[in-house]
């Protein structure tokens, strides 16, 4: 080999080793972190996430699958009521190399601001509230349906699902989950929940 081809051989070397430098921790990252990809593998993380808070009266509502997560609805076997919502985010989220992927988390929004009971953040600001002052579930389909009709055309207030503070309610549109939205139980504020992306699926776990 020449002197010049053995230049140009350890020139490429030490570029592919340079690339390789650089390439390494992201492909680790992504190897490690492979997210969620079947509804039964998010079905395992929520019921290990419900087995680890050691309460026998919370149960699993229901699982919807969206091109971005998982939503969870926990709820209280003893009232019915909704408990708190979870989501369990995929790889392909988007954001941060999908650092999130995989992993249970509360869900952001009126679950963290609005839960009188099962949020920190929510109990805190309304302590002066009680269950005697909230608005009812189809005063609160109302309010969903007016935000609706002034922001998505065509749009339809459906399922009304009670948690302790507010209301998540799920929305049609042409037939099929557009999504859902959260509505305050005491002053009727309209919160979408834009993090999901276009519906998939979903799966009912509730016990009758």
């Amino acid at each position: 080999m020449s002197k010049d081809a053995r230049r140009t051989a350890g020139a490429l070397l030490i570029t592919a080793g340079i690339v390789g430098l650089i390439l390494l921790p992201y492909l680790m990252f992504v190897a490690w972190n492979r997210g969620v990809a079947t509804m039964d593998e998010a079905v395992k993380i929520a019921e290990d996430f419900l087995k680890s808070l050691n309460n026998e009266d919370l149960a699993i509502d229901e699982i919807m699958e969206y091109r971005y997560n998982f939503y969870v609805a926990y709820y209280e076997k003893s009232t019915g009521m909704g408990a708190f919502e979870m989501l369990i985010d995929k790889a392909s989220n988007g954001g941060m190399m999908g650092m999130w992927a995989g992993s249970i988390r509360p869900e952001p929004g009126p679950n963290m601001m609005w839960n009188t009971k099962y949020s920190a953040m929510g109990s805190g600001m309304m302590v002066w509230s009680s269950e005697d002052n909230q608005i009812t579930e189809e005063k609160a389909k109302q309010y969903a349906q007016r935000y609706l009709d002034n922001y998505i055309t065509g749009a339809k207030a459906e399922d009304v699902h009670r948690f302790y503070g507010y209301y998540t309610i799920h929305v049609d549109k042409g037939g099929r989950n557009y999504g859902m939205l959260s509505v305050n139980a005491y002053t009727g504020d309209v919160w979408f929940h834009d993090w999901h992306g276009a519906y998939i699926q979903t799966r009912e776990m509730k016990v009758d």
